[in-house]
């Protein structure tokens, strides 16, 4: 059987364009328009988009051919016209993949090989090359060999059922013309005049196409939060560009419609989720509010479609469980924040006991948000701590704008506790407090909940987070799947992603991708609820398994001990302006090092 060597989403011209898998679309009123943000270049060429026009006039169904580039790059277009209504006009989808020519074959050879397909003889296609039927009958030997065929005609065959014909057709060969690379290649040298019939282009007819699934994104893109609200765009558009490279889910291509937020004014939040109620939507995404969420996760009940976030609320996951004819639709991708507290407790006993931080004292200081669900020792997360023999020295509730940590430095001076833990802050406030801290420090350990996540916390703290410890309950993971992630975000949209909204984003298209390919009917809204129950994605933060208790995914290994049903909440340090994974075991990707103002003694100064 014939082998494929061919990897067609890794090819690369010599001028540096894109040439990765690419989707395109041809509507009935004449308009062209690609289906992704990522793919082929080519998939916009001039040359690719007459060919589209061209496709209803062969009144096939579906055209595959391989196209040489005149810089060398070998692409394989397929066109497809879907099954239209009586009445309604054609549409013409276009897919480009693009990579190392298939099963080894030359330019050459592939001429040879299309020429075969329309059952010409070695002299025949010696004519049509300026080659000798010697030659030929030397490169058809070569062509069985590399595709394993046993004659010419099963190799013709074999091109016609691969598209592995050549447009334009060598030589301009008429004995094609009953194939549909024949007729492509007539109608665009202007030899056949396109017949009319119900399917042909109109203009002002209705379109007819596979219906999109649009997802609703409520991206936190306004406020003090915007640069996460970033995050979590750039990470679902980059699942949607990858998704539609591929050809969508069953044939469906995915749109994403985003409604801008302000995750700390209800009245924002109210008037985005308002705006999602008046589009067709398949589905809705989103991060973590900060404001009252039950009504907006009511809202979305109203809706009955699924809403994913990936929010860290205990309140959201208990009334998930408690009322699950409400807010069955409603799901959490990211752990409970009340992991935080165990992850602390693990973090600090593994680092004691391997003697890399040893405090005198077991005190902690503990700065949040006045802000509902938002607290880092919720519900009897100040017992746990006193249970593993560490006491609560002060607890401060910080309001908006967050400018102002006076009191909080006031604290550090006077109680000096062993570690300082700081909630969820906008970027800019939390950098800001890490510039004051180590002017003055005490021998506190510094560990944020979340913040430097965000790519704007490194670049406004600069050297001052060097040395600051970090937790997330949803983070992207240190491997190979992970960094690949890492290149293609970078590959789209220019720069680096950031730990947690970015992965996250990415993730909840992808299982609502899974989720939808898993069902008889893709968005269908009932059949895409019950397949999130069931469906298991290992995606770039962890792993995804959303049935468990209040549609929460469970945090390993305080939840649920088995990795591969559960997401590990990371601890990361910041080293070397980078922030790295340090737990727990197996996703560190380094050790815990002591940080500057810990390596000696700190002098006590006054009052900055």
């Amino acid at each position: 059987m014939a082998r494929d060597r061919s990897d067609p989403s890794e090819g690369v011209s010599e001028n540096g364009r894109r040439v990765g898998p690419g989707v395109g679309r041809l509507n009935a009123s004449g308009r062209y328009e690609r289906l992704d943000v990522l793919g082929c270049d080519l998939v916009m060429d001039q040359r690719v988009r007459r060919w589209a026009e061209l496709m209803p006039a062969t009144r096939k169904s579906a055209v595959s051919f391989v196209w040489i580039t005149e810089d060398g790059v070998w692409a394989h277009i397929d066109l497809a016209v879907p099954p239209t209504a009586e009445g309604r006009q054609a549409t013409v989808t276009v897919a480009v993949r693009t990579g190392e020519p298939p099963y080894g074959l030359t330019a050459r050879e592939l001429d040879v090989l299309t020429l075969l397909a329309g059952g010409l003889t070695n002299a025949s296609v010696a004519r049509y090359l300026g080659t000798s039927p010697r030659t030929v009958g030397k490169q058809v030997e070569a062509l069985l060999d590399k595709l394993g065929q046993p004659s010419r005609g099963a190799a013709a065959a074999f091109a016609v059922d691969s598209g592995l014909l050549r447009l334009p057709v060598p030589g301009h060969c008429a004995e094609l013309s009953a194939l549909g690379v024949g007729m492509l290649d007539a109608l665009e040298r202007g030899r056949s005049r396109p017949p009319t019939f119900a399917g042909a282009p109109r203009r002002n007819s209705r379109l007819f196409a596979p219906r999109p699934l649009t997802v609703g994104l409520m991206a936190p893109l306004l406020g003090a939060y915007g640069a996460d609200g970033e995050e979590l765009r750039k990470g679902a558009e980059l699942a949607v560009a990858e998704l539609n490279a591929r050809g969508g889910v069953s044939g469906q291509p995915l749109e994403l419609a985003t409604f801008p937020l302000d995750n700390q004014d209800a009245a924002s939040v109210d008037t985005a989720f308002r705006a999602a109620g008046t589009r067709d939507l398949s589905a809705l995404v989103g991060s973590y509010l900060l404001v009252d969420e039950r009504s907006s996760y009511e809202r979305a009940a109203e809706y009955a479609i699924p809403y994913l976030n990936v929010g860290s609320s205990d309140l959201q996951a208990a009334w998930v469980d408690s009322e699950p004819s409400v807010f069955g639709n409603v799901f959490q991708a990211g752990p409970r924040r009340s992991n935080y507290v165990h992850g602390f407790l693990r973090f600090a006993s593994r680092t004691g006991a391997a003697g890399l931080w040893q405090p005198p004292r077991r005190t902690i200081g503990v700065v949040e948000p006045e802000v509902a669900d938002s607290e880092i020792l919720p519900y009897r997360g100040a017992d746990l701590m006193e249970a593993a023999g560490w006491r609560v020295e002060f607890r401060i509730k910080t309001r908006p704008p967050y400018d102002d940590w006076s009191e909080v430095l006031e604290q550090l001076r006077h109680t000096s506790p062993a570690a300082l833990l700081l909630g969820n802050h906008p970027p800019t406030a939390m950098a800001a407090f890490q510039r004051a801290f180590v002017r003055d420090p005490s021998p506190t350990l510094v560990y944020n909940v979340y913040t430097p996540s965000v790519p704007a916390y490194l670049g406004a703290a600069g050297e001052a987070a060097e040395g600051v410890v970090w937790a997330s309950v949803t983070g992207r993971y240190g491997d190979a799947r992970g960094a690949s992630f890492a290149r293609n975000y970078a590959r789209l949209h220019g720069g680096v992603p950031g730990h947690g909204l970015a992965g996250a984003g990415y993730d909840q298209i992808q299982v609502l991708a899974r989720a939808w390919s898993a069902a008889s009917s893709p968005g269908h809204p009932g059949e895409t609820v019950d397949a999130l129950r069931s469906v298991v994605h290992r995606g770039v933060n962890g792993a995804y398994f959303l049935g468990a208790a209040g549609q929460t995914n469970a945090a390993y290994p305080d939840e649920n001990p088995d990795p591969s049903l559960a997401q590990a909440p990371l601890v990361y340090q910041v080293q070397n302006g980078t922030s790295r994974a340090i737990h727990p075991a197996p996703y560190a990707e380094a050790a815990f090092r002591l940080p500057p103002w810990l390596r000696q003694d700190c002098p006590r100064r006054a009052a900055v």
